[in-house]
């Protein structure tokens, strides 16, 4: 079980203050001097970090190019480092209810409560984890979302996404960008999400009906801003599989991570050497023509719930008649280590 500190102490790493707070599950990191919220670098693995408040506190987070191009953080919300093992306690950090922000109720030691009335995000009065049967956002709908920006802008059918106190263009990942990072890093258990950029630590769960804690320390759970059938969407990654299109409750307790695709790399303010892509026609009847200067190591089809599908792939053509209709996304990784993806309508 995740151990607390229950005294405040300072540690002093490379020049960074690390301050725990007393009882409460959260390990805030004084801002080093030398974070000024600049983006990594334009190679995978580059790091960099950002500023903000979280629980009222200070803290400065690492942040990393991921193999995807784009600019992750390197750690959970809520921990207190990036993870230095698969089982690093440090580095799990909070375990947020779908839809749910950043007022509490996401500390691992935090109390619960019965739901709410309305049981949905305007119905959030206190920092209490919810439990119960039915549990948190009950009556739940697909077009819920988990977008907005702070705790008054709370609906019934949008809840607050807690990445966006990072600012700028920081958010909840969606299913396909974590379906980006899953493919580009080759993330497939416990051991090789740790061993990817984004350093994963398997974190666990909590439990929607009594608030218990499930797989510390051997599992990992990663919210999306998706939903599903029976809640919201989210990566799992288990002991051999890591899947960005499961499924579970929304009163589910499972860890956050934040994403800033605008910083993705495929731009020539970003990556003067980046190669330009063309992929049509779309929408597309079948068959989808690949033009690029650049020679292409593989290219994937993925559809909306996240699974990879058999394609043939042959001179520069992606031939997609046999799949229904629908939106896709089209993954191609060049010979130059650039990645690239691309939302295609089959009609």
């Amino acid at each position: 079980m995740f151990q607390y500190l229950h005294f405040a102490v300072r540690k002093i790493r490379a020049g960074l203050v690390l301050l725990s707070i007393a009882g409460s599950g959260l390990y805030a990191q004084g801002t080093p001097l030398t974070c000024n919220n600049t983006d990594p670098g334009t190679n995978p693995g580059d790091v960099g970090c950002v500023a903000f408040t979280y629980l009222g506190q200070q803290v400065s987070y690492a942040t990393v190019r991921g193999a995807d191009g784009k600019v992750w953080l390197q750690q959970n919300l809520g921990s207190s480092k990036v993870a230095t093992s698969v089982a690093d306690e440090d580095s799990y950090g909070d375990l947020f209810q779908w839809g749910r922000w950043d007022d509490g109720h996401q500390l691992r030691n935090s109390s619960t409560m019965s739901p709410p009335t309305p049981n949905n995000p305007a119905g959030i009065t206190t920092g209490s984890y919810i439990i119960g049967s039915p549990s948190w956002w009950a009556g739940f709908a697909a077009t819920d979302t988990w977008i907005d920006k702070g705790p008054n802008d709370a609906k019934e059918n949008t809840g607050v996404d807690p990445c966006k106190a990072l600012g700028g263009e920081w958010k909840m990942p969606s299913q396909a960008e974590w379906t980006g990072i899953v493919n580009a890093e080759s993330i497939s258990n416990p051991a090789t999400a740790f061993a990817s950029h984004l350093k994963l630590p398997a974190g666990g769960y909590r439990g929607s009906s009594n608030g218990d804690f499930t797989f510390v320390g051997q599992r990992g759970y990663f919210w999306s801003s998706d939903t599903s059938g029976i809640g919201g969407k989210y990566l799992y990654i288990g002991n051999i599989l890591a899947n960005p299109s499961s499924g579970a409750p929304r009163g589910q307790g499972s860890s956050v991570r934040c994403i800033k695709p605008s910083s993705s790399l495929g731009t020539s303010e970003t990556r003067p050497n980046t190669i330009a892509v063309g992929i049509y026609p779309n929408p597309t009847n079948g068959i989808l023509i690949v033009k690029v200067d650049s020679s292409i190591q593989t290219a994937s089809v993925t559809n909306a719930v996240g699974q990879k599908l058999n394609v043939g792939f042959s001179g520069n053509q992606i031939d997609m008649t046999g799949l229904p209709n629908g939106v896709y996304i089209v993954e191609l990784k060049l010979k130059n280590g650039q990645l690239i993806s691309k939302k295609v309508i089959k009609k």
